[in-house]
């Protein structure tokens, strides 16, 4: 049943976040959880940072270093421009959390109830996976270099048939010296080869592993935590493959020992294939090639024109020390413009691979496009040569490298509906015309047929008071449904047929 045009009614979701009258800002009641679940992934034992933050001691001794780091945000680190793109699983603080931050440290850092604080999160150097299919560990290798050293493990991955990795975790077993990994599946014999050949665990090889048939199937950066594929994809595993791992030592290291693992998530049921490549990359720029002279800031530009529709997972450039800036989009065959990634201050000590917080689709003749600015001058501080010098693409991190990397797959209809984060809130006002909703999140629906029933449900990342209010046409307020303190997903229900009702009365009082 369809509603005449002046019975219709829009259904706006808001959220109106309240101030926490009931938590006090205390490490157990605010603080814990902020820093349990923005900074203690790297600031951990096992972690890269240097120190740890795991406890209520550990917060307060470094309360004042924390304090400053967050104010300026520049903690916890990153580097994606929120304001261009959200990404799943944010390592970003609210202006809220960082004003909570400091006002505890202002004010005595005041533990509160200790009985009632969060328990710490576990990061033992074990797989945050549950129960992994197939655990593939480099042997150990002992780290000797005065230069960046790109060494390639291979590891039988045992699978007598194909497989799907739906979840996949590197586990360095050094942290302090593994700067990042490329994972990569091979069935051929090469990387075998070349591994027999060098007596040593592994072999050294730049730009790849070696092998004209490798596939990249994953990668870790410092901070970087399990993925797991959207429903219905998957990363293929095939048959009696073999498992690289390239791992980067930077130079300066020496008497240092490393045993690099995988956990893997496999499904043995067929699906989508998720494949991870590099469309925007040095080899075919715009301006090119990738030369840059010194005491210059250059930019350099690529763009890709897609030949059929894709679902984007995620999002991953790739630059070295030069690097100043990086942004990547596409614009559809209608102009409209697809937002992919913009780093405004690029951090080669702070790279990653972003997922996307619902699956975005690209359709067919788009164009992806990048660019990338460099600065060779004086004035940046992580310019490897004093004084500046000409830098030329190449594996090395004096070197320099232009790269964007897509996780990707063919589109299905609907997929724009994949949500991949639901913490991540946007769109918190969507119209929609008396549809049915039945979401995880807050992002906007399909609209359908109406029913008798609207059901809605969204997710509330803090525990915190909210209001749900409908509204006619017109803007006149018909329902208001308000919790108090609540977290987590949270499910409301509206009866059409009593809001039609309700604008039947509206609209006969008006009359009258």
């Amino acid at each position: 049943m369809y509603l005449r045009d002046y019975e219709k009614i829009h259904l706006f979701l808001l959220i109106f976040i309240a101030q926490h009258t009931t938590a006090q800002n205390t490490w157990s009641d605010r603080i814990a959880n902020i820093i349990y679940t923005k900074c203690s992934n790297c600031h951990n034992p096992n972690g890269i940072a240097p120190f740890s933050l795991m406890s209520y001691t550990d917060a307060s001794d470094n309360a004042t270093d924390i304090q400053d780091a967050v104010n300026n945000r520049i903690m916890p680190p990153w580097p994606p421009d929120p304001d261009y793109n959200h990404f799943a699983h944010e390592r970003v603080l609210s202006q809220q959390e960082i004003d909570d931050i400091s006002d505890w440290v202002n004010n005595g850092m005041d533990r509160g109830d200790s009985t009632t604080e969060p328990a710490p999160p576990v990061f033992n150097g074990i797989s945050e996976i549950p129960n992994p299919d197939a655990i593939l560990g480099a042997p150990v290798y002992n780290v000797n270099t005065t230069t960046d050293l790109y060494r390639c493990f291979v590891i039988p991955a045992g699978n007598s048939i194909d497989k799907y990795i739906t979840g996949i975790e590197a586990i360095p077993g050094n942290r302090a010296v593994v700067h990042h990994i490329l994972i990569y599946s091979d069935t051929s014999s090469v990387p075998a080869q070349l591994d027999a050949a060098d007596p040593d665990p592994g072999y050294t090889n730049f730009g790849g592993t070696g092998s004209q048939t490798s596939k990249l199937i994953g990668i870790w950066v410092p901070g970087q935590s399990a993925y797991y594929t959207p429903p219905g994809m998957g990363i293929k595993l095939p048959a009696n493959t073999n498992v690289i791992l390239q791992i980067h030592y930077p130079g300066g290291i020496s008497g240092q020992v490393d045993s690099t693992k995988i956990a893997l998530k496999y499904s043995t049921t067929t699906l989508r294939e998720i494949a991870i490549e590099s469309p925007l990359n040095h080899y075919q720029l715009d301006n090119g090639p990738l030369v840059i002279p010194p005491n210059q800031v250059k930019t350099f530009t690529a763009h890709y024109v897609l030949p059929i529709a894709v679902s984007t997972l995620a999002v991953g450039p790739h630059m070295h020390l030069l690097g100043k800036s990086i942004q990547s989009y596409a614009v559809t065959p209608t102009s409209d413009t697809i937002p992919f990634i913009d780093i405004p201050n690029w951090d080669f000590h702070w790279q990653g691979v972003y997922s996307f917080p619902r699956v975005i689709k690209v359709p067919t003749n788009s164009v992806l496009y990048s660019s990338a600015t460099y600065d060779s001058t004086a004035n940046n501080p992580e310019n490897p040569n004093d004084p500046p010098a000409w830098v030329t693409l190449g594996e090395s991190t004096t070197d320099e490298m232009m790269l964007v990397y897509f996780a990707y797959t063919y589109y299905f209809p609907g997929d724009e509906n994949i949500i991949i984060d639901s913490n991540v809130v946007t769109d918190i006002a969507q119209p929609v015309t008396s549809s049915i909703i039945t979401t995880a999140q807050l992002y906007d629906p399909v609209p359908n047929p109406t029913s008798e029933r609207v059901t809605i449900q969204y997710f509330l990342p803090h525990q915190q008071s909210f209001a749900l209010q409908v509204f006619d046409l017109t803007g006149k307020l018909i329902r208001e449904v308000k919790g108090e303190e609540q977290s987590g997903l949270i499910t409301s229900q509206f009866d059409l047929h009593e809001m039609r009702r309700s604008v039947h009365h509206q609209i006969n009082d008006g009359r009258n």
